[in-house]
């Protein structure tokens, strides 16, 4: 644990070489990369790290934003002596890769979004704002079905139940108030007014039957950040790094083999 920004936030790293830094998504915390943490630190420095609000990271006193996000992993980066990583985020946390990008973009060796998204449609973000109202009124519960569907394949939540409930868990340990919070920060993020900033080599993936960041959102991205390229995960839907973690590492580790680090 390391205070950030006045907030104690819990990292772990492990492995020797240049540094990846993992950031999760919206209801996650960084045990959603372990597969990637397990594989990628043989060869790489590997941060993962829980959000402010997230996992065992304190809670903000004053709401949560995309930028003060960014600025917490810069602030992490500092307090490791990283001056320069490659980033990596899902989701949520591909909007707060983003920023960091455009913002630090000395500190972006390459950047990595799985499930991008640069600013929501109206739909999205009306369907996040009725969300967050129905679990600050109800709590999780009401809504943790809905939540798998979206971010399992059908195919693998018959499959795979183990992976199912250890999700469901997962997002229902969230405290109400604070998931509600960061739900609304992710209906106000924008991060499109960075991509004239990112000149760093970038990946995007995108699961296959991916219905919360479907391929059409990564192409807009990819057609305004320059060094940019797309790869589709096959039999996947948002969570593509626990749904087929040997897929999405091979997908990865092919792209850093292509930089100069």
């Amino acid at each position: 644990m390391v205070t950030i920004n006045g907030f104690d936030i819990h990292h772990e790293v492990e492995g020797d070489g240049p540094t990846i830094v993992f950031v999760h998504g919206l209801g996650a915390t960084s045990n959603v990369w372990h597969a990637q943490r397990t594989t990628l630190s043989k060869y790489y420095r590997v941060i993962v790290y829980d959000r402010t609000g997230s996992g065992r990271s304190q809670k903000a006193r004053d709401g949560y934003s995309i930028n003060a996000w960014a600025d917490e992993l810069a602030g992490l980066l500092d307090h490791l002596a990283v001056e320069s990583a490659v980033v990596v985020g899902h989701s949520l946390g591909s909007m707060v890769a983003q920023r960091f990008a455009g913002k630090y973009a000395n500190r972006t060796k390459a950047l990595i979004l799985a499930g991008g998204e640069a600013e929501l449609p109206p739909a999205a973000k009306n369907l996040l704002t009725e969300r967050a109202r129905a679990i600050e009124a109800d709590g999780l519960f009401p809504v943790v079905g809905a939540w798998l569907m979206g971010v399992l394949s059908a195919a693998t939540r018959e499959a795979n139940p183990a992976l199912t409930g250890l999700l469901r868990e997962m997002f229902l340990a969230n405290d109400p108030k604070t998931y509600a919070l960061h739900a609304l920060a992710l209906r106000d993020g924008e991060v499109r007014g960075d991509h004239a900033n990112i000149h760093c080599p970038t990946l995007l993936t995108v699961g296959d039957q991916d219905p919360v960041t479907p391929l059409s959102w990564q192409r807009q991205i990819a057609a305004s950040i320059a060094d940019s390229r797309i790869r589709v995960i096959p039999n996947t839907a948002h969570m593509t790094m626990l749904e087929s973690p040997a897929v999405f590492n091979c997908v990865v580790m092919d792209f850093l083999a292509t930089l100069k680090m």
